[in-house]
């Protein structure tokens, strides 16, 4: 059973459940935003209390890699804040983790996501794919890869965070706009031959499906044709492609572009009572 397609839930309507004892993060909460029952990975923000911490020795039995949406967290010497990213591969060494002034962090495990306490199996850590930190609030913008978001769309920016030299998969930092709804009034409907994962963190978009605020958070499938988007504050969202590079196959006429789509938006069954819930637009997530 793959990974139930998602578009969109606002996660503010998510409830926070504390992690308990054997799990990655003890004590502090989170929020699934999607899992995949078969690989156990899963996406989720995590909030750390004030004050956690992860004393001992340890490693994880699979990839992590995350975003820090806001505060301090630490993993050994090496501090996070808002705006840093990271890709630490299953079995490297932790000697901690804390968080003295408390963090939510978008975090993505690659598996199990099992703390296992002392020291990893030899062979099991490949240093070479370590990303251990990376500023992006220093980085500059460079163009998006796609060349007709690069030619078409106002002010499109992109930060690429990872590419994986053997999958092609890739996470970014994406952002572009505002529209004019008077002038950009039809748009082309696109698909891509992998995974499309976004979580938005400023700005919106109008879909066929609804209008996408701060919070937002899609797992697209493969082939699955969207669009055609428009964004009346201009966006800013955290963009992740699985099963290889993304591509965009772009759709040869225009459809007309709806910037007041009604929400039904498409939900997994267990999420599926959610779909109309409201929430406080002040709350980031």
């Amino acid at each position: 059973m793959a990974r139930p397609h998602t578009e969109f839930i606002q996660t503010q309507v998510l409830p926070w459940k504390t992690l308990g004892d054997g799990s990655s993060r003890p004590g502090a909460d989170a929020k699934a935003l999607s899992y995949d029952p078969d690989s156990k990975a899963v996406t989720a923000i995590i909030k750390y209390p004030i004050g956690w911490s992860l004393p001992e020795n340890h490693y994880l039995d699979s990839d992590e890699e995350f975003y820090v949406l806001d505060g301090e967290l630490w993993v050994g010497s090496v501090a996070y804040v808002k705006g840093d990213y990271a890709y630490l591969p299953a079995g490297m060494p932790r000697p901690s983790m804390n968080s003295p002034k408390g963090a939510s962090v978008m975090t993505f495990h690659e598996g199990t996501h099992r703390t296992v306490v002392g020291d990893a199996p030899v062979g099991l850590y490949e240093p070479a794919r370590l990303i251990a930190k990376i500023e992006s609030t220093k980085m500059s913008w460079g163009h998006p890869s796609d060349p007709v978001v690069a030619a078409t769309a106002n002010g499109a920016g992109r930060k690429l965070l990872r590419e994986d030299p053997k999958t092609g998969d890739r996470t970014w930092l994406l952002q572009f706009g505002p529209d004019d709804p008077a002038k950009m009034t039809h748009g082309r409907t696109e698909t891509h031959p992998v995974v499309e994962e976004v979580f938005l963190l400023d700005g919106e978009i109008s879909m066929p499906m609804g209008t996408l605020k701060p919070g937002a958070y899609f797992w697209r499938p493969p082939h699955i044709e969207h669009g055609p988007v428009g964004t009346r504050k201009g966006l800013f969202g955290l963009f992740r492609c699985k099963g290889g590079p993304l591509t965009t196959a772009w759709s040869d006429t225009e459809s007309p572009i709806d910037w007041n789509p009604a929400h039904r938006p498409i939900l997994p069954p267990h999420l599926a009572p959610l779909a109309n819930a409201t929430y406080d637009p002040d709350l980031q997530y």
